[in-house]
């Protein structure tokens, strides 16, 4: 899940990216933490979305690594099976 979120979010940063660039991408992030919020909360919505963001990146490439990590060890019991 944590991967499907990130490809939709690439579906959308990547040609935001090409055209704009990197202030493009950062002007996406705001109006998309700002959006239906009373002015005086953007600063916080804006740091928020800033952390959920890298948290989801840490966390998928945490479940990736692990995942890697058990198909390895298991393909190398997988042998040993007694029949």
């Amino acid at each position: 899940m944590v991967g499907l979120f990130w490809a939709l979010l690439l579906v959308q940063f990547v040609p935001v990216l090409l055209r704009r660039g990197l202030t493009g991408v950062r002007e996406l992030i705001v109006r998309a933490a700002t959006s239906g919020l009373p002015p005086e909360q953007w600063e916080v919505a804006i740091s928020r979305m800033h952390v959920a963001l890298g948290t989801t990146f840490a966390v998928g490439i945490l479940l990736f690594v692990v995942q890697r990590y058990l198909g390895r060890k298991l393909a190398s019991h997988g042998g040993s099976r007694p029949s």
